[in-house]
């Protein structure tokens, strides 16, 4: 615990340093550079307050180290006074003044050794600490034993003792507070979230309409126009999975939330006094799907877990004001650089009237964001207060060029290498003197500066004194005596690591608990040549050893005692392995690594059995089999994994929906959705309908997507549900050509008159008129749905006319209803045209 409200300290006073720094330069960087270069700065002193990195240089470090060497010293004070004056800190003299007068005394020989005298009477057992190598010792009729040792070795354990309450004390303090804080943070964002669903209790009891009717607190957005102009601007920002729209009476201001499920919510009655502005309304969506295109909520919530951990400290809370706000410049400079002079001078006046009008009553505002916790939720205008700022940015908005890209990538490396100088305490061994503390009640000796953070995280993660539970019957266990077990296929039961980190030619594990065979490298040599392996590894329990497995299945051990040494192997011509083979093993700090190779002398290097069957399959040595497959994907170049994919249509091997996911997730995208598009034309892929299109849509081009989509519709293999997802992925114009089409055949089957509803707000007029006059079905409410998109007249007119076709009447009702859709002309053409067909 104190270790970790150590690091937590010093990373709240290296993250205050930063952020301060950058609060300096804030209004430089604000003139010159762009905005989003000045917000996303701001991620340094996320970083820095929640990471603890450190450079060789550490600033923390060296302040801690100064620490502890001013608390020892004041400590040994108030030792003097305690002890009266006692100097001499010689282990001899120690020993004979322990003897004389039946009293406690130890001797610290260096910062990290002790040795601890008994008395005549009562010799005390030596306890080894392993985590820091030191001897405790009781004296004659002490049990308790030493109470503190400061790095002098005098008797200061009053002053030191204080100072151990007040620290344990003040991290008691802060762990309750982090708690208490999130805890608070989790009820209020909750709660803001309920009110903007539901409504306040003042308009929820203002719901019910004078017709009776009850009016719901929060509902789709049903607008076509505003939802057709909103799917407009998702495919400008290349945004493709759809965001939901709502509009909602518990909030006063636009407003983006959700961390998994992202909605934007409108209010309710900027809706209504907004009737006819849509223009206005297309810039409040766009700059809310910056926001969500940009991640910028969860940025926030990063902020907001900050906070929790630095609740002490009140320039975090500054820090997070300012990142909101230049959160918001960011994303009004975004929507600007597509906006015209006209449309810049129509964006300021949106926030303008935001500003200055309550939308509803009582409900969720900006104001009540930071009156309830600065919940993490992304408004087109949080605080009036920065709207002057924001106008000013609206006004001086110009694009920046090349020597001012080329000044601010320098300072963002200036800003980069104070983030990292600054470092954090605890991470490594403090300078000087060392401030020690026992816990008289454990017997426990913790070096409170040297321990680092890392090290109590893992021991909570993974306690090495922990036993392995295996069987000792398996395959696994009983490998390691067996050399024809160790030389077949790898097989481990237990595998834990901590900071494993593997590459081309080097493997390290800080700790590691293992049962079975491992293979690191396979080795195909075209020819016999040598190879040095080095190794080294602290083993703490079990059994542990690495070994070469040779083309004819010899095994040769390579190290099982665990010290560091190189071995130099000739590898014969084949198929060479270096294995790690464990009963039980923990071990602590392994590492392993092959010296340089030509790499003629190879025909390929794996790093496991799965990428070794991965290319063995490409190279057609192996036969398909997906199952084992799916474990070399991680290993694989994402154009090989595109091979595979080709390989597995040709192959006719029967994918599920996640097993199409999977392919396209560690693939190349365009070269896999090439080969589906060849597959399907050649007729060599197995089931393949609208549901497993939807799967992998958000990872194809638009354009692919609508050619799968043609292939769809010539088997009528598009579900009900479906096809709205399709058109938000695809190109939606080129697709409703190919639905055009599939119905003049008679295919597309499925496409009902509910289907053409839910895809009109992403069609232009005239292939939605198209599609309607394909259809062979379709009923009144859909026509009138559709008239609402086919703003040409005479494309309205021709819908009508087609409806009719069809064989139905319109009576003097449906007239009048579509009467708002048609010019004078165009109307009286209808009518006489549904008196003409119905005689």
């Amino acid at each position: 615990m104190l270790n970790l409200f150590s690091v937590v300290l010093s990373l709240s006073v290296s993250g205050a340093l930063v952020g301060l720094l950058i609060l300096l330069f804030r209004p430089i960087c604000g003139r010159f550079f762009t905005k989003r270069w000045t917000y996303y700065l701001w991620l340094l002193v996320i970083v820095r307050l929640l990471v603890p990195i450190h450079a060789d240089l550490n600033l923390m470090e060296y302040l801690a180290g100064n620490l502890a060497a001013v608390g020892s010293v004041l400590a040994d004070s108030v030792g003097q006074d305690n002890a009266g004056g006692v100097k001499d800190a010689d282990a001899a003299k120690m020993k004979e003044m322990a003897e004389q007068n039946n009293a406690n005394a130890v001797a610290n020989t260096d910062a990290v050794k002790m040795e601890g005298i008994s008395g005549q009477d009562n010799a005390n057992a030596v306890t080894n600490t392993e985590a820091v190598g030191n001897r405790e010792i009781a004296g004659q009729n002490s049990g308790a034993g030493v109470e503190m040792i400061s790095a002098s070795g005098m008797n200061s354990g009053a002053g030191v003792g204080i100072w151990e309450h007040c620290l344990q004390a003040a991290a008691v303090i802060w762990i309750l507070g982090v708690f208490f804080t999130a805890l608070r943070k989790l009820w209020l964002y909750r709660c803001f979230v309920r009110n903007v669903c539901a409504g306040p209790v003042e308009t929820v009891r203002q719901r019910q309409l004078s017709n009776g009717e009850l009016r719901t607190a929060c509902t789709p957005v049903t607008d076509e126009r505003i939802l057709w102009q909103y799917a407009e601007i998702q495919r400008k920002l290349r945004i493709g999975r759809r965001v939901p729209l709502y509009e909602s009476v518990g909030t006063d201001i636009p407003m983006l939330i959700g961390f998994w499920q992202p909605r934007i919510y409108l209010p309710q009655a900027l809706l209504a006094e907004m009737t006819g502005r849509e223009n206005d309304i297309c810039l409040i969506l766009h700059h809310e799907l910056v926001h969500y295109k940009r991640k910028d909520i969860w940025y926030k919530w990063l902020f907001q877990a900050a906070l929790c951990v630095h609740w002490f400290n009140p320039l975090v809370y500054l820090f997070s004001h300012k990142f909101n706000v230049d959160c918001e410049l960011a994303c009004d400079e975004a929507v600007l650089k597509l906006l015209s002079e006209e449309g810049r001078r129509a964006y300021g006046n949106v926030l303008l009237d935001v500003a200055q009008k309550d939308w509803s009553e009582g409900a969720f505002s900006g104001k009540g964001l930071r009156k309830h916790g600065n919940v993490p939720a992304m408004t087109l205008l949080e605080e009036k207060s920065t709207l002057k700022e924001r106008l000013r940015g609206i006004a001086r908005y110009h694009k920046t060029g090349l020597a001012v890209g080329l000044c601010s990538a320098v300072v963002l490396v200036m800003f980069l290498a104070v983030a990292v100088v600054c470092g954090a305490a605890g991470i490594r061994g403090g300078s000087g003197r060392s401030l020690l503390l026992q816990n008289s009640g454990s017997g426990l000796i913790e070096r409170f500066w040297e321990k680092s953070l890392w090290s109590e995280m893992w021991k909570d993660f993974f306690d090495l004194a922990q036993p392995i539970v295996v069987s000792s019957n398996g395959t696994a266990y009983r490998m390691y005596d067996d050399d024809a077990l160790i030389a077949g296929d790898s097989e481990s039961d237990c595998w834990r690591a901590w900071m494993y980190t593997g590459g081309d030619r080097r493997v390290d594990v800080k700790k590691f608990a293992f049962n079975g065979s491992e293979s690191l490298w396979i080795l195909y040599a075209n020819k016999e040549t040598t190879l040095e392996i080095s190794s080294v590894f602290n083993l703490y329990d079990g059994r542990f050893k690495l070994v070469w497995v040779g083309p004819d299945q010899t095994v040769q051990t390579l190290n099982e005692s665990g010290e560091e040494s190189t071995v130099k192997l000739t590898l014969s011509q084949g198929r060479n392995v270096i294995k790690m083979v464990g009963q039980k093993a923990k071990l602590i700090d392994l590492g392993v690594a092959y010296g340089k190779i030509k790499t003629g002398d190879f025909d390929g290097i794996y790093q496991s059995e799965a990428s070794e069957y991965g290319y063995l399959v490409l190279e057609g040595k192996q036969p398909f089999d997906l199952l084992k497959l799916k474990e070399a994907y991680p290993y694989l170049k994402e154009k090989e994994v595109s091979e595979l994919s080709r390989m597995a249509w040709e192959d006719g091997t029967e994918l599920s929906k996640k097993d199409w996911q999977e392919l396209f997730i560690y693939s190349d995208d365009n070269l896999t959705a090439q080969y589906l598009l060849e597959a399907l034309q050649a007729g060599k892929v197995g089931k393949f309908d609208s549901s497993i299109l939807i799967e992998i849509a958000p990872y194809m081009q638009a354009a692919d997507v609508s050619e799968c989509f043609r292939y769809l519709l010539e088997r009528d293999a598009v579900l009900d549900s479906d096809w709205e997802n399709i058109f938000v992925y695809s190109d939606a114009n080129q697709s409703v050509k190919y639905l055009a089409e599939a119905l003049r055949k008679g295919k597309g089957n499925g496409f009902s008159d509910k289907a053409l509803e839910r895809i009109c707000y992403q069609v232009s007029v005239k292939e939605l008129t198209d599609v309607v006059t394909a259809m062979d079905e379709l009923s009144f409410e859909s026509l009138e749905h559709v008239l609402a998109y086919v703003q040409d007249m005479d494309e309205a007119a021709t819908c009508v006319c087609h409806y009719i076709d069809l064989g139905n009447v319109l009576t003097d009702e449906q007239l009048r209803r579509i009467e708002a859709y048609l010019n004078e002309e165009d109307f009286y053409r209808v009518v006489n045209y549904n008196k003409e067909k119905n005689l």
